[in-house]
């Protein structure tokens, strides 16, 4: 009898929170998943078509939807192995107790700070073709003529994967910076009594002992890379000439400048099917290790 009113008591608290996530969670989900098989500019909801999977077909056999998409598995993969190795061995540097190494930590994690927005902007001016590089370029005879890092459909989404590297190396060199803490001194000491070299540390024991804070890494590096928007778009706008879409990108321009929210819509169940479908691969491969 207690144990019921204990359970409905604790429906009662939880009932807020459940609300919460029916409103604001669950029916915009839902709603999103039955747009992508409906025709709507996003004005009147009285004027939703329902089309069948005319939205799947257009943009599956649509150039543009597959360059966006091979632009964000560029960018998923790019940034994510980045980011974990020189986190990682930034982690490991700066670990070492070395004279600087707290300047060089803080050094290394202040860009995180600073909004996507604003590292977009700094970088595009500093790529300008009448920007700081190309004078520190010209002025070494490197080239006569300014390179267009922001200009060329070829280089411009290698040059946003660079910029965002540059601002979130810090984060990933903070969480194995972390990481690197709770493996116990005494382990690495005696490993190096046995004579143990550098590589051997890393591979055998460090690697080994992060191995939950390496799934965390590649995890959020991953889903963080497939929901990109914010610095692709001050910095190129998915241009020239399509060179640097992305998903994140292609899906704005379907919703609100060609006002179709069911292509929109089917964009961005690509982009969380993509996540989980790499969060749930990543799960399983670790459980396998372990």
């Amino acid at each position: 009898m207690l144990n019921r009113q204990l359970q409905k008591i604790g429906f009662f608290f939880s009932l807020p929170s459940i609300l919460f996530f029916m409103v604001f969670i669950s029916i915009p989900v839902l709603f999103t998943i039955a747009l992508t098989f409906a025709s709507w500019q996003g004005y009147d909801i009285l004027q939703i078509k329902f089309v069948g999977f005319k939205n799947y077909i257009d943009l599956f056999t649509d150039r543009i939807m597959l360059k966006s998409f091979i632009n964000t598995l560029i960018f998923v993969t790019l940034t994510t192995l980045f980011l974990n190795i020189f986190g990682f061995f930034g982690a490991l540097i700066i670990d070492q107790k070395i004279a600087g190494a707290r300047f060089l930590k803080n050094a290394i994690f202040l860009p995180v700070l600073l909004s996507p927005i604003i590292i977009g902007i700094m970088w595009s001016r500093m790529l300008d073709a009448f920007g700081i590089l190309n004078k520190i370029i010209q002025a070494l005879n490197i080239t006569n003529l300014p390179i267009l890092f922001l200009g060329s459909s070829k280089i411009a989404i290698y040059t946003i994967i660079i910029a965002t590297i540059w601002q979130f190396t810090g984060y990933d060199m903070l969480l194995y910076y972390a990481g690197l803490q709770g493996i116990p001194a005494e382990l690495l000491e005696a490993a190096r009594i046995d004579g143990a070299n550098g590589r051997n540390i890393i591979f055998r024991i460090i690697l080994p002992n992060l191995s939950p804070v390496i799934t965390i890494t590649l995890l959020l590096n991953i889903i963080g890379g497939f929901k990109v928007f914010d610095i692709v778009f001050v910095m190129t706008r998915g241009g020239p000439n399509h060179g640097s879409e992305v998903l994140a990108t292609y899906l704005f321009q379907q919703a609100f400048r060609l006002n179709n929210m069911g292509a929109a819509s089917v964009i961005a169940l690509c982009i969380v099917v993509l996540s989980l479908a790499a969060a749930i691969f990543r799960l399983r491969l670790t459980r396998e290790n372990i």
